[in-house]
């Protein structure tokens, strides 16, 4: 019984070291959110790489850190940046072949692609990188269709694969 709980220590302890910086986003169990070391504009290079190797396809990009500095008089320099963000930026991307998959089924699931990470980084942290997305399982959770479930894990699981390993480059 003790080997069991010390090989059982022993694996949690590996786990925690290959992911340090893993964060479960529990306070909203629709997000998965992943934080990492390094500098942000290298960290989003190699997620956009390491999605497109997946055969996602980068269909947009928005610098929103950029646009809302740009757009500070609007809200008035003291307002448009209370939480210190430094550098906050979306990409859309999308799968030909999970989109077939998906039309095949149910095309009100259609609305999941895009799928949108957000990149970002907070003037508290430098050096920390933080990645967030929408689960499709969350999303697809309740839907009354069979396939739901399967198709949501197997979309989350291509997207978090892709996602852990540019950030982990």
């Amino acid at each position: 019984m003790k080997a069991i709980t010390i090989r059982t220590a022993a694996l949690l302890t590996i786990l925690a070291a290959l992911f340090p910086l893993t964060v479960r986003a529990a306070e909203n169990p629709a997000f998965w959110k992943y934080q990492v070391k390094g500098e942000f504009a290298t960290v989003l290079a190699n997620l956009k790489t390491s999605l497109e190797a997946r055969q996602f396809n980068i269909t947009g990009e928005e610098n929103l850190a950029k646009g809302l500095e740009n757009n500070k008089q609007i809200f008035g320099a003291d307002k448009w940046n209370t939480i210190g963000f430094k550098d906050a930026t979306t990409v859309h991307f999308c799968s030909l072949e999970l989109n077939q998959e998906v039309f095949n089924i149910n095309m009100d699931w259609s609305i999941l692609c895009p799928f949108k990470i957000s990149v970002y980084t907070m003037k508290n942290k430098p050096g920390v990188v933080t990645i967030i997305t929408t689960r499709p399982t969350y999303l697809l959770a309740k839907d009354p269709h069979p396939k739901a479930r399967e198709i949501g894990r197997k979309i989350e699981k291509r997207i978090i694969e892709a996602l852990h390993e540019g950030g982990a480059q």
